[in-house]
């Protein structure tokens, strides 16, 4: 299956490869070789799959990322005619090649395909301890793989960007920075820089203006032009007395600041971008704080904007619209799923994005997903926002996920995974948690009510098994991803010993009291796992 789901697709067949594939070019016109190393490395002269690339103008009245593939057998390979709207598309296109590779499914036919979000990624914008710099790279080409175009660079405890906003990059992180925007540029991944000087900024005074044009200059030095201007988690009142005397209120003090930062940066250069976050991000879009910021500031300057709640359950296409009604600024949605901070700290959120309307993309600029601190475990859920940032109206959550467990885990973990992650669907999003765990309790139920005892307990034996066996293998795993869910594994590994002692108990055995101590102390857990259908399982096994 093509993943994320193409817009249209004339299908021949399908095709795999008993041996390693090895790209070859034929030809390139107009496009770059080095776009090809970049996302397969090693270009051979006799590979087996052999690119003919070509710019296809007629594309662009699609999309500047869409592109063709015309895909056929040839000599016990393939040969791939790929055309592109641009440099960026074919980026993307040698991507959806790659996601191929990496699963060994080809598709034989015509492909046209393009993006539905025209701003699609993420952003380092959480709470707690910022990823390491190989992280960040990693991320980047992992989400370049899934078609996605930004990344915001925000980390709430970078110094540099928040608490000593004023100070310079030293030299260490200066470069590591730089090799970051470096990577991003080859990705065709559009890098903000953000800076949030709203803890500490005198808006009044020319001082502090210097210093924030002095620090972006640094930026701007490393071929940084697009910036983020962050006044979010901050005071809403002014706090300086001149800043009090000179704009009477926080909204006219950040509008002023927003106007002389964008003048500056267009100083700079015209090729400069900015994205604002205001102190109130969210509501209906009819706030009088937030319509008197964004109504007030350039037109082509990107407005974040959470939705109607901080973590909101739903994204709508008509709050989209009344932002724009009311603000002149199609609103750049920064949505706060997967980040577990703050008081979500206990969370796992590693499910499927939902709840985010179909039609989305005809009323916002884009969508920018905020991150866990847990690295590897930002993946899954990502790549599901990849998927329906792409192809939103072919979007289906579950589908999506199962696909990211598979491009993430090898195949011989993703069962056990997937029996893990059923317990981690808590979190704004509202989804149903424990999906699997609920639906085989619930036969197990039906059984027991119809009188049906043998089968019910065969339901239960069955299931038990299952996360017995996924609980033991997951024990011998101890994989980045696996030590950042420690906390998680350790309660349901106790999940998995109070299932199989319940199991005993139904099979006649006289062990309620030790069953009965053991949810005790997994109730005791803060860390939430599993749905109350674990609970309310373990209570009528203890009360028969």
């Amino acid at each position: 299956m093509l993943f994320p789901k193409v817009k249209k697709l004339n299908k021949k067949g399908d095709f795999s490869f008993s041996v390693p594939v090895n790209i070859a070019l034929r030809s390139i016109d107009g496009l770059s070789e080095n776009s090809v190393k970049t996302v397969f490395g090693e270009i051979k002269e006799d590979g087996n799959l052999i690119l003919e690339c070509f710019l296809q103008e007629k594309l662009s009245s699609l999309s500047e990322e869409a592109y063709s593939l015309d895909i056929s057998e040839y000599e016990g390979g393939l040969f791939i005619k790929l055309g592109v709207a641009s440099e960026k598309a074919f980026v993307r296109a040698l991507f959806t090649l790659k996601r191929m590779c990496i699963k060994n499914e080809f598709i034989l036919g015509d492909i046209t395909d393009f993006p539905s979000f025209n701003v699609r990624g993420y952003i380092e914008g959480f709470y707690g301890k910022p990823w390491q710099s190989e992280e960040r790279l990693q991320m980047l080409e992992f989400m370049a793989l899934f078609g996605e175009n930004t990344h915001y660079y925000a980390p709430k405890d970078d110094p540099y960007h928040r608490d000593e906003w004023k100070e310079l990059y030293p030299e260490k992180e200066a470069a590591a920075l730089l090799q970051l925007v470096n990577k991003a540029k080859s990705l065709y991944v559009d890098f903000y820089y953000c800076i949030a000087p709203g803890l500490s900024m005198q808006y009044s005074s020319e001082e502090d203006f210097s210093a924030l044009c002095n620090k972006t200059k640094q930026l701007f030095s490393m071929g940084i032009t697009n910036f983020g201007l962050l006044l979010d988690d901050i005071p809403a009142d002014l706090f300086y007395e001149d800043d009090k005397k000179l704009y009477k209120n926080a909204v006219n003090a950040h509008v002023d600041l927003v106007r002389k930062y964008y003048g500056f940066l267009k100083e700079l250069s015209c090729d400069c971008r900015l994205t604002v976050c205001p102190t109130a991000y969210h509501g209906k879009g009819t706030e009088e704080e937030l319509v008197g910021f964004a109504g007030n500031i350039p037109e082509e300057i990107s407005v974040f904007y959470t939705g109607s709640d901080i973590c909101s359950k739903e994204i709508t296409s008509e709050e989209a619209n009344i932002f724009f009604e009311n603000t002149k600024h199609r609103p750049l949605y920064w949505d706060n799923y997967p980040v577990n901070d703050a008081e979500m700290f206990m969370e796992m959120h590693i499910g499927p994005i939902i709840g985010r309307e179909k039609d989305l993309y005809k009323y916002s600029a884009g969508l920018i997903s905020n991150c866990m601190e847990y690295f590897n475990c930002n993946k899954f859920p990502l790549v599901t926002v990849a998927a329906y940032l792409w192809n939103p109206e072919e979007y289906v959550p579950e589908e999506a996920y199962t696909e990211a467990v598979r491009f993430t885990l090898p195949e011989c973990e993703a069962e056990d995974f997937i029996l893990l992650s059923d317990q981690f669907r808590t979190s704004c999003l509202h989804d149903e948690n424990s999906r699997i765990m609920g639906e085989y309790l619930s036969k197990a139920s039906v059984c027991m009510q119809t009188g049906n005892f043998s089968e019910a307990l065969e339901i239960i034996t069955e299931y038990t098994e299952k996360i017995n066996k996924a609980a033991k293998n997951l024990k011998t795993r101890n994989s980045p991803l696996y030590i950042e869910l420690s906390r998680w594994l350790k309660k349901f590994y106790l999940m998995s010993d109070i299932l199989s002692l319940a199991l005993e108990v139904l099979s006649g055995a006289d062990k309620k009291e030790e069953l009965s101590c053991l949810l005790e102390q997994y109730n005791e857990s803060a860390t939430v796992l599993t749905a109350f259908c674990f609970r309310e399982y373990i209570e009528s096994v203890l009360s028969l």
